[in-house]
């Protein structure tokens, strides 16, 4: 078996070697929820583009990064007193996906076309929650791990590219068992990412030295075709 794995690896890291990569990152906003469990997120992805088929099809490994104030009222759920404040605390996530990404931001040079993007990895969460006395609910803090799952759609804006994020994350911890999974959803900036190819000048936009010269090319072929005609035959 270990002779499996270690052919394994080789050849990963031979195709990898062998193949064209690039890195690219976004930055964005969100939301993250559970079960009476919810966060604002702010988002930082770095992406490594491992593996790339062409310039708008690759294979790429990248993480998440989100952070945020999260909140947690259980007593209006439960009636324990009625409605209660809303109680801030702290969020952390942290997805690491390996993500297939076809289209708009495959790449740094994949540009004007709609994509996708899926993916799945492992993450880890952790947050802090108010909570009132309930069954299975006796601690202020979430700590949660387990597989994720990563879909997007990336589309042209302008001349700029975005990306629309979500995921979710099976609960994996015994530490929270009301929370069986944790879902988030952001938008992202791709950095980069632009849309408008530099395209080639039309005519009327080259320099006056342009049409001077194709003026003299032009007045060049002009008399060569008289010169031509007016010879003699048999000369």
């Amino acid at each position: 078996m270990k002779y499996l794995y270690l052919s394994l690896l080789m050849f990963v890291t031979v195709t990898v070697t062998a193949q064209k990569k690039s890195f690219q990152s976004a930055v964005g906003i969100g939301g993250i929820g559970g079960y009476h469990y919810g966060a604002f997120a702010f988002s930082f992805e770095p992406r490594f583009n491992f593996y790339e088929f062409s310039e708008k099809e690759s294979l790429s490994i990248g993480a998440c990064f989100a952070m945020g104030p999260s909140y947690y009222d259980y007593s209006t759920d439960k009636g324990y007193g009625g409605p209660g404040p809303i109680q801030p605390g702290w969020m952390v996530n942290v997805p690491v996906t390996v993500n297939y990404t076809f289209g708009n931001a495959a790449t740094p040079r994949s540009y004007k076309y709609m994509g996708y993007s899926i993916g799945a990895g492992y993450a880890a969460h952790n947050g802090r929650r108010e909570v009132d006395p309930g069954p299975g609910i006796d601690t202020t803090e979430v700590h949660a791990h387990g597989l994720v799952l990563d879909g997007r759609i990336n589309f042209p804006m302008g001349n700029s590219s975005w990306s629309l994020q979500s995921s979710y994350m099976f609960n994996f911890s015994n530490n929270n068992p009301d929370v069986k999974g944790i879902f988030s959803m952001s938008l992202l900036y791709n950095i980069g990412i632009r849309i408008h190819q530099h395209r080639e000048r039309r005519h009327y936009e080259h320099p006056r030295e342009y049409y001077h010269e194709l003026d003299r090319e032009m007045r060049k072929k002009k008399k060569e075709d008289r010169r031509r005609i007016m010879a003699p035959r048999g000369s």
